[in-house]
């Protein structure tokens, strides 16, 4: 076979050619290893982000389209606000278009359901109907009504466990009734 040397490293024969040091080493391998799984770490926390922000702005959504529909209900039953803002702890009629109830009756029945329904939607969600002054504060052991104001729906729910406490982040929303 007939090999001749062209420059350093390089030998050629029919055609072929070789080089001394060919392909990739073990350590190029190994940190082009380590950059890509940087970057897919990366990806996950961004993937895990994404889905906790995606969960975040459906309960949110939730909230709202509850808040909504209790404001409604107070248009439409004025009369018994105040069953609404001191509900009972039983409802004393189902009034559900077949029994004729009062508007009492109907504004218990309506918060009642609604209660339920919130709490379908959104897991250990708990709202309430009040007047006050300063409608942004408040949790949920302890909603702050002051009884002045504006009357107002508040919403909370617990969120996600956040921080090196591992403390649970609690959401509200508030909305005014006019």
């Amino acid at each position: 076979m007939d090999q001749r040397q062209r420059g350093p490293g390089v030998f050629t024969s029919h055609h072929v050619t070789l080089k001394k040091y060919s392909g990739f080493s073990l350590l190029e391998v190994l940190i082009a290893s380590l950059v890509f799984s940087f970057g897919l770490g990366g990806f996950a926390s961004l993937l895990l982000a994404s889905m906790a922000s995606a969960t975040e702005a459906r309960l949110e959504g939730a909230a709202t389209l509850a808040a909504a529909s209790l404001s409604e209900q107070l248009r439409m039953n004025p009369s018994a606000l105040q069953h609404y803002m001191d509900p009972p702890a039983f409802v004393s009629a189902i009034c559900d278009g077949r029994t004729e109830c009062t508007p009492g009756q109907q504004a218990d029945y309506d918060y009642k359901l609604w209660q339920t329904e919130l709490a379908d939607r959104i897991r250990n969600a708990r709202g309430l109907v009040c007047r006050d002054g300063t409608p942004r504060d408040g949790g949920d052991g302890h909603a702050q009504c002051d009884g002045s104001g504006p009357l107002v729906i508040k919403i909370f729910w617990p969120g996600l466990r956040t921080g090196a406490d591992n403390r649970v982040q609690q959401h509200r929303y508030v909305v005014e009734v006019t």
